[in-house]
């Protein structure tokens, strides 16, 4: 009977300890989503006069500690009212060619925790919202956030700073990342899985992987977190990989180790690679299969080990050797990005047909390889890669017959937060009557991201152009910077990215015409099956 009181009395407990915690992160998630909207939206705050970050932190522990509704929207008010009176104007909705999906304000309209009173408040200050410049975020090309106070000094940073820095990136990313409609996650629950997080969280290490965690909830392969220490060590493995699956295959060596190109990699210091991959998995970003196998690729190997043990596979034969690993900063990036190319930027492929590499200099050799390209009935652009170099562009010329645009884009309008508006691309070429007639075919694989992605967008503009390959990384776009205090900063796609007919690219990636997937022992045995497939394609229409 004792014992059955003393459980009875511990299940109370525990009861009444979650009872008492889940209201405190409610009325914090609720002051985060008040707080940032008056930052984007209150004429004053977005306008710069007031230091809103240090609204913040003064009004914090007395949200923490509100006892009730009543207490929580005194608070509410408040903050409110330190933002000012709100003399603007009545604000139309934007108009024009309008994103309006990333738009919600269902969080304000639809709280149990909101009085009639602060709602109807906030719903005026909306309609009377912030024109014009905004201090905190701004438009050049991708979204700018360097009206932010960066911190950089606070490596630690207390729990109220750690709030607030979780308070600014998640108001950021709610009202001007352009991809949050697709995130897998409702992003009303990553604030209310982090506030827990990032107050109870111990140390630097354990701080840093949180933030990580947070970047990892985009899933956007653009999502990265900068500036952080080394949390996976300063050494890396004497091998390069690919990952396929669930499987790992070694294609380049340092040489020596008794390690070979097309060895399997079976496990790390005992640690199976499949528990490896799962362990690392919730702190690797990616958009996708592929960009998350990519981003894979270069975590897995990272260790604060001078030397370990690995178990490698090679045939029939599974043994474990000792290896010792190199510095991080010895890596060789041409292994681990595995781009195609080479010298000249092009080959010869019989008589007919050129390949040619788009990850080249072109500003040296556009003339030469235009020259070449015209005297040939087949062209197979190797867009493998990332392509970096503007004057590549300087080719289309020759191949459209009128003016083309390559896509559309999303981008923010700093004083309507939440909303976006579509803007064409500029056209590529110009009036030419007699473009180029023979075939174009595109190669495009999990290689392709970001910049290289668009670089196979703006190819498959010619006319009848046929890509083949596999899935892209599905991270189109350009790189947009979050300060986060102790000088880390977490990237975000900046502005999005989509076909003229408006079919996005994020996450899903470029259009393949001929899918070709490679196998774990294509990669064992270095087959390019894509450029295989290529020869196939043009040897059926009587080109070899």
């Amino acid at each position: 009977m004792k014992y059955l009181k003393l459980l009875f009395l511990s299940l109370f407990i525990l009861i009444s300890a979650d009872g008492f915690a889940k209201p405190k992160n409610q009325n914090i998630e609720v002051f985060i989503k008040v707080w940032g909207f008056l930052k984007y939206h209150h004429p004053n705050v977005a306008g710069g006069t007031i230091n809103w970050d240090s609204v913040f932190v003064a009004h914090i522990d007395k949200i923490i500690v509100a006892k009730n509704s009543k207490g929580l929207n005194a608070e509410m008010a408040e903050l409110i009212a330190a933002a000012g009176q709100d003399k603007n104007m009545e604000v139309a909705p934007p108009t024009g060619d309008i994103f309006t999906t990333n738009h919600d304000l269902g969080w304000l309209e639809h709280s149990t925790l909101l009085s009639q009173s602060n709602k109807s408040r906030l719903l005026y200050i909306f309609t009377h919202r912030n024109r014009g410049n905004n201090r905190f975020v701004k438009s050049i090309n991708q979204t700018d956030y360097s009206g932010e106070n960066t911190y950089e000094q606070m490596i630690w940073p207390t729990a109220e700073y750690r709030l607030l820095f979780l308070a600014r990136f998640w108001n950021a990313i709610n009202y001007y990342d352009p991809y949050k409609f697709i995130t897998a996650e409702n992003w009303n629950r990553v604030l209310t899985r982090f506030i827990p997080k990032v107050q109870l969280v111990k140390d630097t290490t354990a701080y840093h992987k949180i933030l990580l965690q947070l970047a990892v909830e985009l899933h956007d392969g653009h999502a990265q977190l900068w500036g952080r220490d080394d949390i996976w060590g300063k050494y890396w493995l004497p091998f390069y990989i690919t990952v396929l699956h669930d499987t790992v295959v070694i294609t380049h060596t340092n040489g020596g180790g008794g390690i070979r190109q097309g060895d399997l990699l079976v496990a790390i210091n005992n640690e199976p690679i499949a528990k490896r991959m799962a362990r690392f998995k919730q702190y690797t970003t990616s958009s996708n299969l592929p960009s998350l196998n990519r981003h894979l690729e270069q975590l897995l190997l990272s260790t604060p080990d001078t030397a370990q043990q690995v178990t490698i596979k090679r045939g029939a034969k599974t043994f474990t050797i000792r290896v010792s690993n190199m510095l991080i900063t010895q890596r060789n990036w041409q292994y681990i990005n595995n781009y195609t190319a080479n010298d000249k930027g092009y080959e010869m492929i019989g008589k007919s047909i050129i390949r040619v590499y788009t990850d080249q200099n072109w500003g040296k050799n556009v003339d030469t390889i235009k020259a070449l390209m015209r005297t040939k009935k087949a062209i197979i652009f190797d867009a493998r890669s990332y392509m970096d170099n503007d004057a590549f562009y300087n080719i289309f010329d020759m191949f459209l017959p009128g003016p083309t645009p390559i896509n559309y884009d999303t981008k923010i309008m700093p004083d309507e937060p939440g909303y976006f508006k579509w803007v064409l691309s500029p056209k590529m070429g110009g009036v030419n009557p007699q473009p180029y007639s023979g075939t174009v075919i595109i190669l495009a694989d999990e290689r392709c991201q970001s910049q290289g992605e668009y670089t196979v967008m703006t190819l498959q503009i010619i006319p009848h152009a046929v890509t083949i390959g596999s899935q892209t990384d599905g991270l189109d776009g350009a790189d947009s910077y979050f300060p986060m205090g102790g000088g880390m900063s977490i990237s975000h796609s900046g502005y999005g990215i989509y076909y003229p007919d408006k079919t996005p690219t994020q996450q899903r990636g470029v259009r393949i015409d001929i899918e070709v997937k490679k196998t774990v022992e294509n990669v064992i045995k270095d087959e390019d099956v894509a450029m295989e497939e290529a020869l196939r394609y043009l040897k059926s229409k009587g080109l070899d």
